[in-house]
């Protein structure tokens, strides 16, 4: 039994699309968006919240019109649905490249069920956690009969991690949860990392295996046993699948290749205040969704920025986060961090790539064409290059940029051939990503905004749908 899909709760929750995208980016493969009682435009408004890389691992229940526009290839039929559905509907459906599914009650049904169908719920095999009054209704000594259906069978109905072996005896292919996942809203993440750790530790798991989600559909590149995004623990067989791709530049080999689909297009730049410590700031930051947390401690010897790293790296951790450490090589190595970015008068970044390794991602600071020459040369997998206008954030500044600068920056790389993911930096508001997406940058990075907002989480969702 390999397979696990969570469902959506039927209502819509606060802050929802930041924990269906942390839910993905910690390796859910397949996501329900199951919102009976929601109009077209709301689930619009939520879909558009959700990281576009993960929208080829959702299924639709309702609203299905809505599939193309998202790049969703997931359509889900319930069960009276599915019966008002002519065979050549189907059909049409599935040769357009669609991955459908269907929910059954009886299992009975499984013998004129349409091969059409890659998948199929069937229960509730338990009495529900989220309905009260839904009741089992597989009879006891069930044993599953497959009629010859060729797409898997997934027990549905009051499951949790306790149940996974009574699910696999009874000749399940996976699991849908619901109840498990959303009965504390507090806990989703943990639950679902204690479903997946059980899950993966059961006999014949086969990792990184192509199931429900994870075929042809995804992007190249995603998990494999060469992924640099390994959890410990819970997550050790799901690598999490935060790739991202950057249109303006195409990276001229694999390995650059590669790691550029590594660099997230928010960055979350730690900050110290009167009020608030570094760490302070990062827990906000991961609270309202941030996965890309670069720790930034000036004036500091080595041996007291250790500890905070250590602390950092702790709490990157517990929300599936990326750390990088900003001007300290040898504590990014200490603290095993996700990546390392080097100041124009830092390290340089070949000696950095030779202490630590390829496994590491090094970014590096530009401010001047002859600083992006360098940084390229170099082989930084991103530049951060600003600053865009004044900040309070940053001493000794740099000449600013503007939205000119970035232009003329990016035009002049095109023409070079130079690929390397820009970063803008410095002092940026929600409402510049807009101008600064259309100059060609793949990301920005962000303090302030998200520190002084009235509603940090929310301020997060109008970022990522601003940067996509």
């Amino acid at each position: 039994m390999e397979e696990l899909i969570v469902i959506t709760h039927p209502e819509m929750l606060p802050g929802e699309a930041g924990m269906i995208n942390q839910l993905l980016a910690h390796g859910l493969t397949r996501l329900h968006v199951r919102k009976p009682e929601s109009t077209a435009p709301e689930l619009r408004a939520l879909l558009k919240q959700i990281d576009p890389q993960f929208c080829e691992r959702i299924a639709l229940h309702q609203h299905h019109a809505l599939a193309g526009e998202f790049g969703i290839t997931g359509l889900h039929f319930t069960e009276t649905n599915r019966l008002s559905q002519s065979l050549e509907t189907l059909e049409a459906l599935k040769s357009s490249g669609n991955m459908l599914s269907t929910s059954l009650h009886d299992p009975a049904d499984l013998e004129q069920l349409s091969h059409c169908f890659d998948y199929a719920f069937l229960g509730p095999v338990f009495d529900s956690i989220s309905k009260k009054n839904y009741k089992a209704v597989l009879a006891n000594g069930f044993r599953l009969e497959r009629f010859n259906f060729p797409g898997k069978l997934i027990a549905l109905g009051g499951i949790d991690g306790t149940k996974l072996d009574l699910v696999a005896s009874l000749g399940f292919d996976g699991v849908a949860v619901l109840g498990a996942i959303w009965m504390n809203t507090a806990n989703t993440l943990a639950e679902f990392r204690v479903l997946a750790s059980a899950l993966a530790a059961r006999p014949g798991l086969k990792p990184g295996g192509r199931g429900i989600g994870t075929g042809p559909r995804l992007k190249p590149g995603v998990g494999g046993e060469d992924s640099l995004l390994r959890y410990a623990a819970a997550e050790a067989e799901y690598p999490q699948a935060k790739v991202l791709d950057c249109p303006q530049f195409q990276p001229a080999d694999q390995e650059q290749k590669y790691k550029s689909g590594l660099v997230d297009k928010l960055h979350f730049i730690s900050n110290e205040t009167s009020n608030m410590s570094h760490i302070d700031s990062i827990r906000l930051a991961l609270e309202a969704g941030c996965q890309w947390i670069q720790l930034r401690v000036k004036n500091r010897p080595e041996d007291e920025v250790l500890p905070i790293a250590r602390e950092a790296k702790q709490l990157c951790d517990s929300y599936g986060a990326r750390l990088i450490i900003n001007d300290f090589p040898r504590v990014a190595l200490a603290v095993e961090a996700h990546g390392l970015h080097l100041g124009l008068t830092d390290m340089p970044v070949p000696e950095a790539r030779a202490l630590a390794g390829e496994k590491i991602v090094i970014g590096g600071t530009a401010n001047t064409w002859e600083d992006i020459v360098r940084r390229v040369h170099e082989g930084a997998d991103y530049i951060g290059l600003g600053p865009f206008r004044f900040t309070n954030t940053k001493q000794n500044l740099s000449p600013i940029l503007g939205i000119g600068g970035y232009q003329t920056f990016i035009h002049r790389m095109r023409q070079a051939g130079h690929s390397t993911p820009i970063i803008a930096i410095g002092g940026i508001t929600l409402h510049d990503i807009g101008n600064l997406r259309e100059a060609g940058i793949h990301g920005v990075a962000m303090s302030a905004a998200l520190i002084g907002a009235t509603d940090p989480q929310n301020t997060y969702h109008q970022i990522q749908q601003a940067l996509c």
